[in-house]
């Protein structure tokens, strides 16, 4: 299955030999009596279980456990990760990817067990930017976003690697169904980070270290003035009342 942007084929071609996959998830509880009662949750793809720990090598900061429907917390972007890596067979692809399929499909699983079949092409061609063989998802622990995913790119032909904050904080807002309502969001939300980044959102190197170095030392500046702001406004209408 090739996958193409507009009339230009992108350069990182998918060859998936299935279009359809089917999930199941289950949840096992423990038979015997025991306070609190305890559970696992199991997801499989295509008959063959997956487990969190593959998906907690490439992103530990996030719980090394299975969740997924609408109450779904930290644990719902491991599983949509394990899932990732199970269909697309690449590390940075399932990078690129997971936050959009966790936002698209997991949250949207249902609540118990589930099994069901999964067109993948409409969401590859929804999300073809991400496709983007040049780029490159790294985790923020500064990012004010559920997800604390922050996207670069890399040059090919220099090596530079840039990441616009501004663009990323506007991204990773969260899911809001009216197209028109979330366009405008995220513009007010570039636009206060540039307020406060001035020309700095923009950041650029050689090392990827080294540039997410400076991604969190500029989101971490902007988590605090905005924690100090929320203070700031609560003590103020805390003293009119």
């Amino acid at each position: 299955m090739n996958i193409y942007s507009g009339n230009k084929k992108l350069k990182w071609d998918i060859q998936l030999p299935e279009k359809v996959f089917h999930i199941k998830g289950a949840i096992d509880v423990t038979d015997h009596l025991s306070v609190p009662v305890k559970s696992n949750r199991r997801i499989w793809v295509n008959g063959i279980e997956v487990f969190p720990e593959t998906a907690n090598l490439l992103r530990p900061f996030y719980e090394c456990n299975f969740e997924w429907g609408e109450l779904a917390q930290n644990a719902a972007y491991t599983t949509a990760l394990a899932i990732c890596l199970a269909i697309f067979k690449s590390e940075r692809l399932a990078e690129n990817l997971f936050v959009c399929f966790k936002e698209e499909f997991v949250q949207n699983f249902p609540e118990g067990n589930f099994e069901l079949a999964m067109e993948i092409t409409r969401f590859l061609n929804k999300h073809n930017s991400r496709l983007n063989p040049d780029l490159y998802s790294r985790f923020c622990f500064s990012a004010i976003t559920s997800s604390r995913e922050i996207l670069l790119i890399k040059d090919p032909e220099t090596g530079l690697i840039t990441t616009n904050l501004a663009e990323n904080y506007a991204m990773h807002r969260e899911s809001i169904p009216n197209i028109k309502l979330r366009k405008l969001n995220e513009r007010k939300q570039r636009l206060l980070f540039r307020l406060f980044a001035k020309d700095n959102y923009l950041i650029s190197g050689y090392d990827f270290p080294e540039v997410m170095l400076r991604a969190e030392d500029l989101m971490a500046r902007f988590y605090w003035r905005s924690i100090e702001k929320i203070i700031t406004r609560q003590l103020v209408d805390k003293y009119e009342e």
